[in-house]
């Protein structure tokens, strides 16, 4: 929505997006319809979603448990509030943002704005709330996302995710990202209408090759992140959760509907949920990194696999093919296939056929890493890369967790 240096609304990404290149000049959202906007709903998908963070606004005050209280202009988009606790409730069930003519601070209007950065913060997963939003002129609210490296790194290149933004009496709903594409601000991102003033679900599902934008649980608009494609290397790092009601600004205009102040914005909850694919991506070229950080490799069959490189090159490459009864095989790049020479010696890549021992069952963990159990039911293991890897475990802990394409 607004970081916290100079807002520019500057050229969009080109040749970036699933289904749709961008390479046009812009001053503004795009308001056109984006790739996922054409009917799409939510697609059932083998996925689980597990909670890991949630405020439902049942308490007398906000939670500063969760919460930050932010204070005074923010100083971006020519805004024309005054950020203050006074104007954030807790009552029914609702976190309540007011908007009011009041003149503080140098400013003709207070409102509220609440974020946690330094107290939570997520990489992926399902993000969501449940607002209603006012229909009044001169009003910009938002529930946001931004990099917690924005101290260091600065915005754009922080990284930002606009969940929900919407202005003025209109019934339109924003989603966008804004990055740094490698010589400055670059933008994605799309609409979708609904009734703002009613409750309504926002929300983006968010892993390492995509972010999805829902309203309802309607999707409308896509961006591809995957392999840092086009310098999005910023939507793989962790990012804190903001939600604010502005006055006046670049996107909403001058023009302030006096009359209708004060004014609210209701959060019913907010929510964040691991994604869990339990379903392999058969046909795929993947990569996996253990918990040491570093990845796997196949050492192009020439000696036993390890997990201990920085970087993810040929060699680090593996496709992912279907052996039938819920097993998957793992071919390298060399074309040869991943054993776990079931278990008894250190697992190699040069097998020219998949048998038994070059089967596997893709396991999916709660926090979004999966694990390979081979045919003699125990477990592939990194090593901690400080070893040739095995397939020789009882139980998947840490050394058998892999993240896939990160």
């Amino acid at each position: 929505m607004k970081q916290k240096l100079r807002f520019t609304r500057a050229l969009s990404g080109a040749g970036l997006f699933l289904l749709l290149l961008i390479a046009a000049a812009s001053c503004k959202k795009n308001l056109k319809s984006g790739p996922g906007s054409l009917g799409a709903t939510t697609i059932p998908r083998a996925i689980t979603y597990q909670l890991v963070w949630s405020d439902e606004f049942n308490g007398t005050s906000l939670n500063t448990s969760n919460w930050n209280i932010d204070v005074g202009n923010p100083g971006v988009n020519s805004e024309q509030e005054y950020y203050q606790a006074a104007n954030i409730t807790e009552t029914g069930g609702n976190l309540v943002i007011t908007a009011q003519q009041q003149s503080v601070g140098g400013q003709p209007y207070t409102s509220g704005k609440i974020e946690t950065a330094g107290k939570f913060s997520t990489t992926y997963g399902r993000i969501e709330a449940r607002i209603a939003l006012p229909m009044v002129t001169g009003t910009w609210p938002a529930f946001w996302m931004l990099g917690n490296n924005i101290s260091t790194v600065g915005w754009p290149t922080c990284g930002e995710i606009d969940i929900m933004e919407h202005v003025n009496t209109t019934n339109t709903i924003l989603g966008t990202m804004h990055w740094n594409g490698g010589s400055g601000h670059v933008q994605y991102g799309s609409s979708t209408t609904t009734t703002p003033g009613d409750f309504h679900i926002y929300a983006v599902e968010w892993d390492n090759s995509s972010i999805r934008w829902y309203v309802d649980n309607t999707l409308y608009v896509t961006g591809n992140i995957a392999n840092n494609i086009n310098n999005t290397g910023a939507f793989h790092l962790p990012f804190y959760i903001i939600l604010n009601l502005a006055i006046g600004g670049t996107l909403s205009g001058s023009t302030v509907d006096n009359s209708s102040l004060p004014t609210s914005m209701l959060v019913d909850y907010v929510h964040v949920y691991n994604i869990t694919n339990s379903t392999p991506p058969v046909g795929q070229t993947i990569t996996l990194k253990g918990s040491n950080g570093l990845y796997v490799t196949s050492n192009n069959g020439d000696s036993a696999m390890a997990c201990n490189r920085a970087t993810a090159q040929g060699w680090e490459q593996f496709t992912v093919g279907d052996a039938g009864n819920g097993m998957i095989t793992l071919k390298g790049s060399n074309g040869l296939y991943v054993t776990s020479n079931n278990g008894a010696s250190a697992m190699t890549c040069d097998r020219t056929t998949a048998q038994a021992w070059e089967q596997f069952k893709w396991i999916s963990n709660p926090d979004g890493t999966i694990s390979l159990q081979g045919n003699n039911g125990d477990y592939v293991s990194s090593e901690n890369g400080t070893t040739f890897m095995t397939c020789n475990r009882a139980q998947a802990q840490g050394w058998e967790e892999f993240r896939v394409n990160q």
